[in-house]
């Protein structure tokens, strides 16, 4: 999926690695073949996307539960 926009008018967010990380980061998108920005915006992409799906999950087991009638007391 590529990612199209102008980087004038881009949100942008500075961030503060850890010493070493801009290295892990760097190498990692070499490897990829793609910029350091474009690797951090896959993982946030795909970070967010699995906490969406994981509450889903949540969701749909909790409905499946209520539906046999399965009490349960969050703590």
């Amino acid at each position: 999926m590529a990612f199209e926009h102008d980087s004038r008018t881009a949100d942008k967010f500075v961030v503060r690695l850890p010493d070493g990380m801009r290295d892990q980061v760097a190498a990692t998108a070499a490897a990829d073949e793609r910029s350091m920005n474009g690797l951090i915006v896959i993982a946030i992409r795909e970070y967010l996307d699995r906490g969406q799906r994981a509450n889903a999950l949540l969701d749909a087991l909790t409905q499946a539960a209520e539906a046999k009638g399965v009490n349960h007391d969050a703590a």
